[in-house]
Order: C-alpha cells, then sequence, then structure tokens
C-alpha cells in the first residue's frame, strides 16, 4: 500500500512538472502579433479606469510565497506585515492581489479543480493532516523553475508583468509619471518578482525587488533593476539553493547579471536573524524573538522599511 502510494505521489509530481510550462505557452499562443509590450503599456483592468494616485510616491507590490493558492493572500500575517507597511509610509500604496504562480491571475481556486485545491487549503491549516497541503507548495514551486528557465522564463515573466502592471493601475499608478515600484516577493516570489521586473523596467519604470528569503537565480532582470534586497534568516536552508541550483550565481560566473549587479552595488544581501523559511520562528512569526528582544515579523517590517526609505525619489515622505 505504501509502495503504491508512493508512485501514486511520483506520478503526480512528475505531471506537475510537465504541465508547468504548458500554461504559460498556451497563454503565449492567444497572444495578438502587436508588439509585446503594448499591453503592457497602457494595461486594462476591465472596471475601468481608477483615479490616479498623484499624491503616492511609491507603489509596493507583493507576491506571496509557494503556499499561497490565489493573489488574495489569507494569511494573517503577511497581513499584519503588509498593514503596517501602509501606516508606516502613509504616502506609498501598497498591493498585494496578484497571485504570482499563473498566467492570468488565474488562482488555483478559480479554475475547475478547485475542489481540489480548496481542500488541500483547508489541510494547511491541520497540522496532523498538513503533509497533503505540500503539493500546493509543490506545484507553485515548479513554476518557479519555469521562471528561472531560460527557454519559458521569458514567456511566464511576461504573463506576470502584465497582471503586475493592471494592479497598478487599478491602484492608482500614473503610467505618465511613472512613480517608483519595488515588487516584494517572498520565498518563490522572490525570483517571479525578479524575472517580471524585466518587463517592468522595459516601460522605463524604476523598479527594484526585495526578496525575502527568495530562491533566486541569477536572472537577466538583474540588467535592468535599480536595486535588488534579499533578506534571509540564518535557519533558513531553503533561500540558500539559489547559490547552488543556479550555475549563474555560482563564483566561477563573473560576466552573470548576478556578477554584473554585485559589482555595480545594486544587490544588498543581509542576514536578518535566525528565521526559517516556513511555519513556525519564520519571517511573520510575532512570537519569537532575536537575542535582542525583537520579534521575527518586527524585524522583517524594519528590513522592508530600510529598503523602501533608502530611494533616492523619497526624500521626506517617507520618514527621511
Amino acid at each position: 500500500m505504501i509502495e503504491v502510494l508512493f508512485l501514486g505521489l511520483v506520478a503526480l509530481a512528475l505531471t506537475f512538472a510537465l504541465l508547468a510550462p504548458l500554461e504559460s505557452l498556451r497563454w503565449w499562443s492567444r497572444r495578438k502579433e502587436a508588439p509585446v509590450l503594448d499591453g503592457l503599456a497602457r494595461p486594462e483592468t476591465g472596471d475601468g479606469v481608477p483615479a490616479v494616485r498623484r499624491d503616492a510616491c511609491l507603489f509596493v507590490v507583493y507576491l506571496s510565497g509557494i503556499g499561497a493558492v490565489d493573489g488574495t493572500t489569507d494569511s494573517r500575517r503577511e497581513q499584519a506585515v503588509l498593514a503596517t507597511l501602509s501606516q508606516e509610509l502613509p504616502d506609498a500604496v501598497v498591493t498585494a492581489d496578484v497571485f504570482p504562480y499563473a498566467v492570468e491571475n488565474r488562482g488555483l481556486t478559480q479554475r475547475w479543480t478547485n475542489w481540489f485545491w480548496r481542500r488541500l487549503q483547508r489541510l494547511q491549516r491541520v497540522p496532523v493532516a498538513n503533509t497533503a497541503s505540500k503539493l500546493i507548495n509543490l506545484r507553485n514551486a515548479l513554476r518557479v523553475l519555469v521562471s528561472a528557465d531560460p527557454r519559458y522564463g521569458p514567456t511566464f515573466s511576461l504573463a506576470v508583468a502584465q497582471e503586475i502592471a493592471e494592479s497598478l493601475t487599478r491602484h492608482g499608478y500614473d503610467w505618465d509619471v511613472r512613480p517608483p515600484v519595488t515588487v516584494v516577493g517572498y520565498s518563490g516570489g522572490g525570483q517571479i518578482a525578479l524575472g517580471a521586473s524585466w518587463f517592468l523596467a522595459a516601460l522605463d519604470v524604476p523598479v527594484s525587488v526585495f526578496s525575502i528569503g527568495g530562491v533566486l537565480a541569477a536572472d537577466p532582470a538583474l540588467d535592468r533593476v535599480e536595486h535588488l534586497w534579499h533578506v534571509y534568516g540564518s535557519k533558513d536552508r531553503i533561500q540558500s539553493l539559489g547559490q547552488v541550483v543556479f550555475p549563474g550565481r555560482w563564483p566561477t560566473a563573473r560576466i552573470s547579471p548576478w556578477a554584473r549587479a554585485e559589482r555595480d552595488g545594486r544587490i544588498t544581501v543581509r542576514c536578518i536573524g535566525p528565521m526559517r523559511h516556513m511555519g513556525s520562528r519564520d519571517y511573520f512569526d510575532r512570537h519569537h524573538k532575536d537575542a535582542d528582544g525583537v520579534d521575527y515579523r518586527r524585524r522583517t517590517v524594519e528590513a522592508l522599511l530600510d529598503a523602501l526609505r533608502v530611494d533616492p525619489e523619497l526624500p521626506e515622505v517617507l520618514g527621511r
């Protein structure tokens, strides 16, 4: 019985792996022959164009981790961090309505298989049964690999960039002025934020990326982003996989986009405490504290504020 179950899981994992790039390729096949950036330059929201937020000096787009099932995170801990950012950066617009692990912002609960994903989502909250819910993590982690793949990544990243652009429009982004944008990605969302930033930067948007424990490749977007901040916990072994599995991050890759951005001083890598990647004692945990008595959630918020306030476009309005 155990062998049958194991073989079933292996077959399911292989199916997920084979299907991972197909969604973005199918999306691309439906594109018109117009220049690929046309849909980004003036994105349509479908609900009319809202009033432009001319008071906003910065836009922050949050992409959740691989445990997400749609673009509206139900994690109270992540929501608390975003709410704190909104409070402490009154002249910034913080958005979190993009599902980074699919094209066209189609969450797992918006498909004909929604019954399957909803059940797994409920199991995430049951400690004795949450092993099955790791299928969500597996499915989304494979999309992270698609993002980092030089063959399929550009198509996937273009689709996500379009969703980010539409999210910015929904929240009043001024495409004539183009204020700075920082895409914050947690876990797998870090790499996807980086990949999508290549296309956002192509629109003359000053875009930066903030990775929270992200598994990052030496993405070509590093040649275009203003800055990449990568913060991690000393007990987070998953984020360190990026240094191992992506050759562009090896010390011998002296001409990779990562190496060039490092030489230009556009990458900041910082350990912010003894956090783990997910679960108890992760970056959003407010119950555990570091040696200075500061809880992990606050450390993450402080790292975000340090990065967001350093932008030269934001001299006084964000507290400098």
